[in-house]
């Protein structure tokens, strides 16, 4: 053992370096292509800019709180992003351009890639072969744009390969920690985006098979039955304690969420089923040809997920292969890194199936950073452990070399397939519309430029009138005003009041999107006043259009 520490010894400054140097270069990368996009190209992701805007509102709003980053999205992205969006005042980028979030996806990409390179090296993995992996994963063109754009699914990869590889490491090595590490690490998913759950509930099931096995009763003195008794007592507390290590920070982070929707929105379910949730804006998707074809029949859902999903599935396919070549195919193992890759496919299949999903690209590449998790543990199997080739005698440093674990030709060969035909459905605007939208920018930069436009508007005529509008639509229009201290907006307390009685708490301008236009439908003054954008009211005066909106003056009260 003197031996094994002596050669750890000498790794450990080497690899630090190796890991340090790393993230760098990946953060760089990513952080430059969305400084591109965001700052050169002014191509925007709504969703990154909103997730900013709800960290805007918590420090810039008219009435600062940290309740005004909302209860619809997950918090996590945006809280950490509070950390950036402090600086606003001295860099508006950060959030007008939506920096903020650029700067999470990327530390996201680059400690995702640290991650899985540090578990290859643990694994055996020679250094070379780790590389190339960690390379051809970073360099997925659907990872990589998605590593820089600001949205929150790299954050959501990374705590998903964070967990795998923790919660695989336990399974090699049981321990409290590992496990205890992968239930924070899913709890952090499920703060970052609702497809844990259905990760969760996997990963659950898998680890309670796992538990029951590995679980080793000590022998008891005794009658069969009695010993059996004893065996299935003694497991069945195994596997109790470890699904508690792993399962309760992700239960208290739950319960957590809906106890502060039920305090201040007054409904624990508000994020689920409240006007401005997922399944309100998916209610528009019964107006869809193609969506509402998909309600109520399996067949054609699963056709439809197959076109978008088996890209990203080439890497568990290999995986697959892998194991029949080492005769592991017909094992526990495999059910399980099923079970797991396919965890929120199956749940988009059933949000597909009773017209609760978009169906966009980016909710079916999760099976590929599972899966190259999963190789890493693959690679750990056919191997001796780094400790065991610490030791082999005489050659010393030539024989470790030899016991290092090559990566073959499956993974590297399955992750260049998937990324050439990624690439290729990325520019299909059927199977993917928002990357091919950003690829071409075709209609996301027209909508920002007229929402930028209506704040220029206000901040030249009305800098000191008071404003409302919601922010679920507006929230472009906010960062961009100078002075958001003038505005009334969806997380203010006394919204819902001024929206009712506009006059009584001195709103002189009121912002209306077309409710014609998607989702805008959902937007609060649309709600309260349906026919205002259409055809005006008594009380108001139309001030000026835009394209898709309308901003009227506030002459006397609705009722």
């Amino acid at each position: 053992m003197g031996v094994e520490r002596l050669d750890r010894a000498r790794r450990q400054p080497s690899q630090v370096w190796l890991m340090f140097g790393l993230f760098l270069v990946v953060w760089a990368a990513e952080a430059g292509l969305g400084y591109d996009l965001c700052v050169v190209k002014q191509d925007i992701q709504n969703d990154a800019l909103s997730r900013v805007a709800n960290a805007f509102y918590v420090l810039y709003s008219r009435m600062p709180h940290l309740a005004a980053i909302g209860f619809v999205w997950n918090p996590l992205p945006s809280l950490l992003e509070l950390l950036l969006v402090v600086l606003w005042p001295w860099f508006p980028g950060l959030v007008q351009e939506a920096l903020a979030g650029v700067i999470l996806s990327s530390l996201a990409a680059a400690t995702q890639a640290v991650l899985w390179l540090r578990a290859a090296l643990q694994a055996g993995v020679s250094r070379g072969g780790a590389l190339l992996g960690c390379g051809l994963l970073v360099l997925h063109p659907f990872l990589f744009l998605y590593g820089s754009n600001g949205m929150s699914e790299m954050v959501f990869s990374c705590l998903l390969v964070w967990t795998t590889l923790q919660y695989l490491a336990w399974r090699r090595q049981p321990g409290g920690a590992r496990l205890a590490a992968a239930g924070l690490g899913l709890a952090l998913a499920f703060l970052t985006r609702y497809e844990a759950v259905a990760f969760g509930v996997a990963l659950a099931l898998v680890a309670a098979v796992d538990s029951w096995r590995a679980a080793a009763p000590e022998a008891l003195p005794g009658t069969r039955r009695r010993q059996r008794q004893h065996i299935v007592r003694q497991r069945t507390s195994y596997l109790v304690a470890s699904l508690v290590i792993l399962l309760l920070p992700s239960v208290y982070a739950g319960l957590v969420w809906m106890a502060m929707n039920a305090f201040i929105m007054g409904d624990p379910l508000y994020f689920f089923h409240s006007a401005y949730s997922n399944l309100a804006q998916s209610s528009v998707l019964v107006n869809s040809s193609e969506f509402a074809a998909l309600m109520g029949h399996p067949l054609r859902v699963l056709g439809f997920m197959a076109q978008r999903l088996w890209v990203f599935c080439l890497p568990l396919l290999a995986l697959l292969l892998h194991r029949g070549r080492q005769r592991r195919l017909w094992q526990w193992d495999t059910l399980a890194v099923v079970l797991l890759s396919l965890s929120v496919p199956a749940l988009q299949f059933n949000l597909l199936l009773h017209g609760a999903s978009y169906g966009w690209l980016r909710f079916f590449f999760y099976p590929l950073p599972i899966a190259a998790a999963w190789w890493v543990y693959e690679w750990g199997l056919d191997s001796p452990s780094v400790a065991q080739a610490a030791v082999l005698p005489r050659q010393g440093r030539h024989r470790r070399r030899a016991a290092a674990r090559r990566i073959g030709w499956l993974y590297p060969l399955s992750l260049l397939a998937a990324a050439a035909w990624t690439w290729r459905v990325m520019h299909n605007p059927v199977l993917a519309p928002e990357e091919y939208d950003t690829l071409y920018q075709r209609w996301n930069i027209t909508r920002l430029q007229t929402t930028e436009a209506i704040a220029g508007y206000i901040n030249q005529n009305l800098p000191d009138a008071t404003v409302l509008m919601d922010s679920f639509s507006a929230f472009n229009v906010i960062i961009h005003c100078e002075h958001p201290q003038n505005l009334i907006i969806t997380s203010d307390l006394d919204f819902q009041e001024a929206l009712q009685h506009p006059l009584a708490h001195h709103v002189q301008y009121i912002l209306v999107p077309n409710p014609q236009d998607s989702v805008f439908r959902f937007d609060a003054v649309n709600r309260q006043y349906p026919d205002l954008y259409a055809r005006g009211a008594p009380w108001a005066k139309l001030v000026q259009s835009f394209d898709g909106w309308r901003l009227y003056a506030v002459l006397g009260s609705p009722r």
